[in-house]
């Protein structure tokens, strides 16, 4: 596939993602002290060049996650897409190596691109985190991102970046991703697929596959944040709001995770309602329906 294709898929996706209504999360009528809903769409177009080369290489993929953070930095204050930049950069380094796109190849590959990642990666993306300077706290495990010694640790240990995901993979979701062959974004391009062919409108179908997403995996930031009982909490509140689906149930949702400023921020979904978005507009462009409602 075209490399502008793909860098143009992530963009849009990226766009569409903050634009939608996504209950707890910034949106276009609603941003947070911390962080707004243009710092997003900045930041979403400002790495498009890095995902652009991304598909151009088969290898390298922690140094272009850190150089898509260096430019997401220079038109956001804030850490704006960290993770969905973890998400796209795989998925653009994959597609950009297949002959033809395909859905099935792709969730082969994708397998393979993560797994041949190695120690110069992690390093990257260690140093790439330290740049964002996102909300993290110690792992429980592994290598800690926020102490001096973590790239020593992943050289001694030789631990790959796929290694260190694989550490995290039980409570970080953009890691279980990584390790579990991107599942949860390939389910929300079928939900995104489904619902858009349903309501003939990208961003209602954006909402209704978040909150479907939310449903069935506890948001990991949120149990960052406070604790996993609480994102559990928000999940089932995200199952009721689906099986009761309209504008009051959303927007009372919506109060309630903002309480308490950004602590029920859902933000691991948004991330990964990002990559299901950019795999559903890759697919799109692959059919020549680029056009949306």
């Amino acid at each position: 596939m075209n490399s502008f294709d793909i860098m143009k898929a992530s963009q849009i996706a990226c766009c569409l993602e903050v634009s939608s209504f996504k209950p707890g999360n910034v949106h276009r009528n609603k941003d947070y002290d911390d962080i707004k809903y243009h710092h997003f769409l900045n930041s979403g177009v400002a790495f498009g060049d890095i995902i652009y080369k991304a598909s151009k290489d088969p290898q390298n993929i922690g140094q272009y996650i850190k150089l898509a953070v260096i430019e997401s930095k220079k038109w956001s204050p804030s850490n704006a897409n960290l993770g969905i930049i973890m998400l796209h950069t795989p998925i653009a380094t994959t597609v950009g190596q297949m002959e033809e796109f395909n859905i099935n190849t792709l969730k082969r590959e994708i397998k393979n691109t993560v797994k041949n990642t190695t120690t110069d990666d992690a390093i990257a993306v260690y140093e790439a985190i330290e740049i964002a300077m996102p909300n993290i706290n110690p792992p429980k495990e592994g290598p800690d991102a926020q102490k001096n010694d973590a790239k020593q640790e992943l050289r001694e240990k030789n631990l790959t970046l796929y290694d260190v995901f694989k550490i995290s993979a039980d409570w970080d979701n953009i890691s279980y991703e990584w390790t579990e062959g991107f599942n949860i974004s390939f389910e929300g391009y079928n939900l995104l697929n489904e619902y858009y062919e349903q309501y003939n409108n990208i961003n209602l179908a954006t909402t209704k596959t978040f909150l479907n997403i939310l449903s069935n995996y506890p948001d990991t930031l949120i149990a960052r944040k406070k604790d996993e009982n609480t994102s559990k909490m928000v999940s089932d509140k995200a199952k009721e709001v689906l099986n009761n689906f309209n504008e009051e149930s959303l927007l009372k949702f919506d109060k309630f995770l903002s309480n308490e400023g950004n602590k029920l921020n859902p933000g691991t979904t948004a991330d990964l309602i990002a990559s299901s978005l950019m795999i559903f507009l890759l697919d799109r462009i692959n059919n020549k329906n680029t056009v949306l409602w």
